[in-house]
Order: C-alpha cells, then sequence, then structure tokens
C-alpha cells in the first residue's frame, strides 16, 4: 500500500482513543500505549463514565451502557481481535519494541472484516502518549523525543502501516463539561466552543524542551522556558519535522 505521512492528532482520553482505532483502522493495526496496563485501565473505566451523559432515565437504563465502547456491535467484536495492545512503561522499552517491530508478512493473508467500509480503514501503529512518556526523564529533550520518533517513523514504513501518535489528555472532567456550555453560553471571540477545546488541547505541542539530552535545569525559576540552561524547542517543531498535525474525531 503507498506509504503515508505520519500523523499527529490532539490528545485524547482513553476511550477516544479506542473509538478512533477501531473507526479507521485495518488489520494489521498495533496501538502502543505508552504507560502501565494497570494505569490505562483505570484511565479508560474513569475516562468512559465522564464522557457518558447521566440523566434521569431510571434505573433500567444504566448510563455506563449506552457508551459505544460497551455495546458489543458486530463491527466492535470483528475488528477488536485483531487488534494488537502493547505496553510500554519506559522510553527504553518503547525503543526495544520498535527496533524489533517486524515487516508485515507479504505472503499473509489479512481476515476477512464483513464490517469495514472501504476505503476508509488503514493498518495502523498508533502510540498513545509519546510525548508524556519522555517527561522527567534524562531523554526529555529534542534530541531524545527525536530519537523515539524517527525509530517509530521508521518501524511504521517497514511494517507498512500509517503512524498516528495521539497524547493521553488525561481526566480533567471539570474542563470536559464545562467548556462547551462556556462557549455556547458566553460566545467566544476568537471562535466556536470547538475552537476553544482545539486550542487547549494544542498546548501538549507548545511544550519547549532543550535541544540535547542532559541539559541542566536551572533552579529557582518559576518560568518552564527560562528554566533549562541553553536553548529550547517546542515539542510541535520536533514532531513537525515527521508529522502531519491534524484533528481527531474527537475535536469535530
Amino acid at each position: 500500500m503507498p506509504r503515508s505521512i505520519p500523523l499527529a492528532l490532539p490528545p485524547a482520553l482513553p476511550s477516544e482513543l479506542l473509538e478512533y482505532v477501531l473507526s479507521h483502522q485495518a488489520y494489521p493495526t498495533t496501538v502502543i500505549i505508552c504507560q502501565p496496563r494497570a494505569s490505562f485501565l483505570t484511565s479508560l473505566l474513569n475516562s468512559v463514565d465522564i464522557t457518558t451523559p447521566h440523566d434521569n432515565l431510571g434505573e433500567a437504563q444504566s448510563p455506563l451502557t449506552r457508551h459505544n465502547l460497551l455495546v458489543p456491535t458486530l463491527h466492535q467484536i470483528a475488528t477488536s481481535k485483531h487488534i494488537n495492545l502493547v505496553f510500554v512503561p519506559t522510553v527504553s522499552h518503547l525503543r526495544a519494541v520498535l527496533a524489533a517491530f517486524p515487516p508485515t508478512p507479504a505472503d499473509e493473508i489479512p481476515p476477512l472484516q464483513k464490517f469495514d467500509k472501504p476505503g476508509r480503514q488503514v493498518p495502523l501503529l498508533v502510540v498513545y502518549g509519546l510525548v508524556e512518556l519522555h517527561r522527567d526523564t534524562s531523554e526529555w529533550s529534542a534530541q531524545g523525543l527525536s530519537n523515539s520518533v524517527s525509530n517509530l517513523v521508521e518501524a511504521g514504513w517497514r511494517s507498512e502501516r500509517r503512524v498516528v501518535a495521539i497524547e493521553d489528555r488525561g481526566l480533567d472532567e471539570e474542563y470536559y463539561e464545562t467548556v462547551l456550555e462556556e462557549g455556547e453560553e458566553e460566545g467566544l471571540e476568537e471562535g466556536t466552543g470547538d475552537d476553544r477545546k482545539w486550542k487547549q488541547l494544542c498546548k501538549v505541542w507548545e511544550q519547549r524542551v532543550p535541544i540535547l539530552n542532559g541539559s541542566v535545569k536551572r533552579a529557582g525559576l518559576d518560568s518552564e522556558d527560562g528554566a533549562w540552561s541553553g536553548r529550547t524547542v517546542e515539542v510541535g517543531r520536533v514532531l513537525g519535522r515527521w508529522f502531519r498535525f491534524g484533528r481527531g474525531d474527537w475535536v469535530t
């Protein structure tokens, strides 16, 4: 298949990540979760809860049962069993997985997926939490991020899959419930509630990191930009060498 430009999407909740993968994947697809399995599952359960509308429809209709991920549709059952999940708790684990990532065998016959919509899905290599995995480590720098991203892009090229990088948005429940309501009620000078949400999510790419590994953080400075000795650069500038930035299905 023709190789696609790697895609960087704004931060998403774990539930939003899985819904995106189920909607866009084709066999074979691998999702690399940059956190321990137990932490991800806990965050997933919590994110399903806060993104489900709660109302008073009676005891027979539990709000959790209405979330898309908890409805066992034929499409969801058929596709989920062919998605490979890998959990990597450290940068070293991530790079080891990427270095050993196998190419797709030329003679492999993909399973028949009757419920896919032709033309929409492609094989994916998704990494969730790539930037955050490097934080507070010796690899928190443009050099460290570039090393990991180059390994990721190479693994995607070798396996003929589209690379997608998505950060963990975290469970900011108060923001999730109020930001769009405020946008609708008060009006926004620079755009709609979705525009505001987009700008909030994009802040992850505005973080600044030192250029080289091993940069020294100077004590007594509150400004993140001035805390590092030497030059710094935005995370978005680092990722922009390889990735095209886009909007996820959760920001429409």
